[in-house]
């Protein structure tokens, strides 16, 4: 009995010194660029969705919306803040159906699962997210033509007309709105809007 103490107090005693002696990792960053869309770059980081460090991806999210609906195509991806916490919302169409879908970017929970059956004089166009430059190359590339603005919001969506992949960036600047368009494909700017 004794020795079965001992023993106990020995591993006990084991287990608290690896304990102590575990290892130490550098804390990482969270940053909301770095989390939402892989970049390291720029000032704004911190500012930029408030902040904020997200539990899922741009790419997390397109493969949950395709996972979801293997047969339907991407038409637009917001990424914004809804009813006070920032989603990921997808639209996309199959052969049969219009689909709106949604993802809460801060704790991965679906938040919108809507689907209605596709309107005859449906012109919406698909969103090739494979043939698109990185988002965060897209969000880079927008925070250099408002560079004393924050990033609130960003979507990507193909023009009706055009079939044009095209990339908005919201920005607020004191009470200024910034919207920057660029091609999705080619990052070439395409307008500024000062609303």
């Amino acid at each position: 009995m004794l020795s079965t103490v001992k023993i106990g107090l020995v591993s006990g005693s084991a287990l608290i010194l690896l304990a102590a002696c575990g290892s130490t990792e550098a804390p990482t960053n969270n940053s909301t660029s770095s989390t939402t869309t892989g970049t390291d770059s720029s000032s704004s980081v911190s500012e930029n969705f408030e902040g904020k460090s997200f539990s899922v991806t741009y790419e997390q999210a397109i493969a949950d919306f395709q996972e979801a609906y293997p047969t339907a195509v991407i038409s637009s991806i917001d990424f914004d803040k809804d009813f006070g916490e920032y989603t990921f919302e997808i639209s996309g169409f199959d052969d049969t159906q219009e689909i709106e879908w949604e993802i809460n970017a801060e704790n991965g929970e679906e938040t919108k699962n809507k689907t209605e059956m596709k309107d005859s004089d449906n012109d919406e166009q698909e969103l090739m997210v494979d043939a698109l430059m990185t988002i965060d190359e897209l969000i880079t590339k927008s925070e250099e033509e408002a560079p004393n603005a924050v990033l609130t919001s960003w979507n990507l969506e193909a023009d009706e007309d055009t079939n044009t992949p095209l990339f908005t960036g919201e920005f607020k600047e004191g009470m200024n709105e910034v919207d920057v368009h660029l091609n999705a494909e080619t990052g070439e700017l395409l307008s500024v809007e000062n609303d």
